[in-house]
């Protein structure tokens, strides 16, 4: 099923319970403020850890731990080495940028119209049949060639599975993949699934983005999209994308990029 549609939320738990106290601590004469150990705390909750006086000592200990290292690094002169200091540059940005984003998102509400239309748009955009195939992933034209030629010659696809395929996730199950929607799949490789029936092999190997890859169809059938309800606040999500892009969108439009 669509990942779009399917995919979680990993949010953080309102009215999160915080101690300023525990993390407010001085290391070598430098007052540390206890923000950076109350945010550490909301992404362990976020999680699923459960906020104890335990957890707060350990990650007490922690920022004491990281703030010694970082007075020795400046001591030794480390925060003046390029990348050091373009990892610095790079961190602040991504955090101002992440602000940004909270900011444009904060007390933004979609309609009930316009979560319907997403979600009406993913169904659409997922098609109506869904297939699970059988493959081999290699990394160039020639060697999948060489796989779909031993394989039309009737070679075991679990064996060739095993000897050349570079897919992790299916080369247990010989090549299977799980189900999965018509709209979720590269144009090319629709086209070269285009008139197969069960358990044949495509004519050519076919180019995508993860390589070159030799498939079979193994099955078909009409494909059911999860109730909105299901998928809604993932819905939600995809329509706070797009808030976003647009934003960004309006932000390139009016920047002088040379």
């Amino acid at each position: 099923m669509s990942a779009a549609l399917l995919a979680g939320l990993t949010t953080a738990s309102p009215g999160l319970a915080q101690s300023p106290a525990a993390f407010a601590v001085s290391v070598n004469g430098e007052a540390q403020p206890p923000e950076p150990g109350q945010l550490l705390l909301q992404e362990q909750i976020a999680r699923g850890a459960v906020n104890t006086p335990q957890l707060q000592s350990v990650l007490r200990e922690t920022l004491i731990n990281q703030t010694l290292m970082a007075q020795a690094a400046v001591k030794a002169g480390l925060d003046q080495q390029p990348q050091v200091r373009a990892r610095l540059d790079l961190a602040r940005q991504n955090a101002l940028a992440q602000a940004w984003q909270q900011q444009v998102l904060q007390g933004v509400q979609h309609s009930d119209a316009a979560i319907q239309a997403e979600y009406q748009r993913q169904v659409q955009a997922l098609g109506t049949q869904e297939i699970r195939l059988r493959h081999v992933l290699v990394a160039d034209e020639k060697q999948a060639k060489e796989v779909h030629a031993q394989l039309r010659g009737g070679a075991p696809f679990a064996q060739v599975v095993t000897q050349f395929s570079s897919d992790a996730n299916t080369r247990e199950s010989g090549g299977l993949t799980g189900w999965m929607p018509l709209g979720r799949l590269s144009l090319a490789v629709v086209k070269a699934l285009q008139g197969l029936e069960k358990g044949q092999l495509a004519a050519a190997p076919v180019e995508t983005s993860a390589g070159w890859q030799v498939l079979r169809l193994e099955e078909q059938r009409p494909f059911t999209a999860p109730a909105m309800a299901q998928v809604k606040p993932q819905l939600i999500q995809a329509l706070a994308r797009q808030t976003l892009q647009a934003r960004i969108k309006t932000l390139r439009e009016s920047a002088t990029v040379e």
